[in-house]
């Protein structure tokens, strides 16, 4: 039999069917014979980003580790240790370039930015001195140059040629630029030199008259200091100024550092006073600068004597009389 089990009851057999066949047959089997569990298919992969763990007992994470610290900022190129900029501003004329006596402490090779208050600009002022090469270098617009008007620097040729007397006689004048376009400059130079500082009050370091010297405890001479300026205040000045910039581009291009030719300017003044203005005004308001200084006497200029320029180491000595009547005497 062999879907049939043969059970022994009572002395007496009967035949039950298998538990196999109560299976088939849809009757349920006795608890102690259960069948196994079926087989569970896998839970679903958990989205991403979502630990296995987490998706499948639902614990909370732990929190994120800290992020780990910047990295240190970089360092810094080595610089080279320069000295400070002088810097000083200013808001009038006299104290762009002040006056400078004999006996004040002056060093002549000092440069400096000096902001210009009213005009918010910045100039490269320089006090070192001047010399006859310097004054050479602007001779030819002292000597043939008229004011206000701007020049272009001539040829070496035609500065011979008009210093000819035979060739002067028909060569015009120095010419001047017809349609000047000066730039104005963003950092000006100014060199305050000498005939810029140098007041008519100067002191005179020593006596010219042999006054006793323990009456006046400073270095210079009193009575020969007060005697100069009172003679140097009476007597005609003239302070040549020549200012420098450059001929605009034609069509000008804002902001350009390449301009055209250098061009040059002749002002004169009466006074130190009025030089310093005119210094200030043009290099604080039109960055122009100050490209060279220096002071005549009234009558002994380019326009009544035809010699050679003469330098003289005191601005007080042009109020002597000067009996050479061809030379110029120039301070500067």
């Amino acid at each position: 039999m062999d879907n049939y089990t043969l059970i022994e009851k009572d002395s007496s057999m009967c035949v039950v069917p298998s538990p196999t066949d109560s299976l088939l047959a849809g009757s349920p089997a006795p608890d102690s014979q259960a069948p196994p569990l079926p087989h569970l298919p896998p839970p679903p992969p958990p989205p991403g980003g979502v630990p296995t763990w987490v998706a499948a007992y639902g614990a909370i994470p732990p929190p994120p580790p800290p992020p780990p610290p910047p990295p240190p900022p970089p360092q810094a190129p080595a610089q080279i240790n320069a000295l400070p900029t002088p810097f000083f501003k200013v808001g009038t004329a006299n104290l762009f370039i002040p006056a400078v006596y004999c006996e004040d402490s002056f060093h002549e090779d000092l440069a400096q930015i000096v902001h210009i208050v009213p005009f918010s600009r910045n100039v490269y002022v320089t006090q070192y001195a001047a010399h006859a090469t310097d004054y050479k270098e602007y001779e030819w617009l002292l000597k043939y140059g008229s004011t206000e008007l701007w020049y272009e620097k001539p040829s070496k040729t035609y500065l011979r040629n008009i210093e000819t007397r035979e060739v002067s006689q028909w060569l015009d004048e120095l010419p001047s630029l017809p349609n000047a376009r000066p730039v104005s400059l963003e950092r000006p130079r100014v060199w305050a030199s000498a005939a810029m500082r140098t007041p008519i009050d100067d002191d005179v370091p020593e006596c010219l008259a042999n006054h006793p010297d323990n009456t006046y405890p400073s270095r210079s001479c009193f009575p020969c200091s007060n005697k100069r300026a009172t003679a140097l205040g009476a007597t005609s000045l003239v302070y040549c100024l020549i200012l420098s910039t450059y001929q605009a581009a034609d069509p000008f291009v804002h902001g350009s550092h390449f301009h055209g030719k250098p061009i040059y300017k002749l002002i004169k003044c009466g006074s130190r006073d009025a030089a310093v203005s005119e210094a200030y005004y043009s290099a604080g308001v039109n960055g122009w600068n100050l490209a060279f200084s220096c002071v005549m006497r009234l009558g002994e200029d380019y326009e009544k004597r035809d010699g050679e320029a003469k330098k003289v180491l005191h601005l007080w000595s042009l109020s002597e009389e000067d009996e050479d009547r061809k030379n110029i005497r120039t301070f500067y």
